[in-house]
């Protein structure tokens, strides 16, 4: 679980995301399987959480490395909020330097990336779901739940299938 306060509070911390890159590459060097869900206090539009291969190959000038198998995974993530800040910019950059991908917006159930957030009479995408690869290929299901009664509350369920 996972709360970063958001940009600008008094209880801020610059170094967070670092410290979790560097928590998420030793269970991934454990060969674990990394979970994370909260509030990242991110907006990150729909812009990728990984990195694109084919800017890849060609920044590197190895056009041969296009045609290697790419994971089936990767999807164009949707989202319902519009705005890029916060967090946001740190969030993706986990992702692509992780390998860790955004579930919100990409998974039956939240395909169009629910908002997930009201404040100041405005909703917002800040709480994710992201996971290691071989999780979300076994997720089955995400659905923001939002409750009426206090519009800040909003919770996710997510159903997976492991593979017997």
């Amino acid at each position: 679980m996972v709360y970063v306060t958001p940009t600008g509070s008094k209880h801020e911390n610059e170094s967070l995301f670092q410290n979790l890159e560097v928590n998420i590459v030793e269970v991934q060097t454990l060969r674990g399987i990394v979970l994370l869900g909260g509030d990242f206090n991110a907006h990150t539009a729909t812009l990728l959480d990984t990195i694109n291969t084919s800017d890849l190959c060609e920044l590197l000038q190895a056009p041969e490395l296009a045609k290697t198998k790419q994971p089936s995974v990767v999807a164009k993530q949707q989202n319902r909020g519009t705005s890029v800040g916060g967090w946001g910019h740190e969030l993706l950059d986990l992702c692509c330097d992780t390998g860790l991908l955004i579930l919100n917006g990409q998974t039956l159930g939240d395909e169009l990336g629910e908002f997930t957030c009201l404040a100041n009479g405005r909703h917002n995408t800040v709480n994710y779901i992201i996971g290691s690869p071989a999780i979300w290929q076994t997720v089955t299901h995400l659905k923001v739940i939002i409750d009426d009664t206090r519009y800040y509350a909003i919770g996710g369920v997510m159903q997976s299938q492991v593979p017997s």
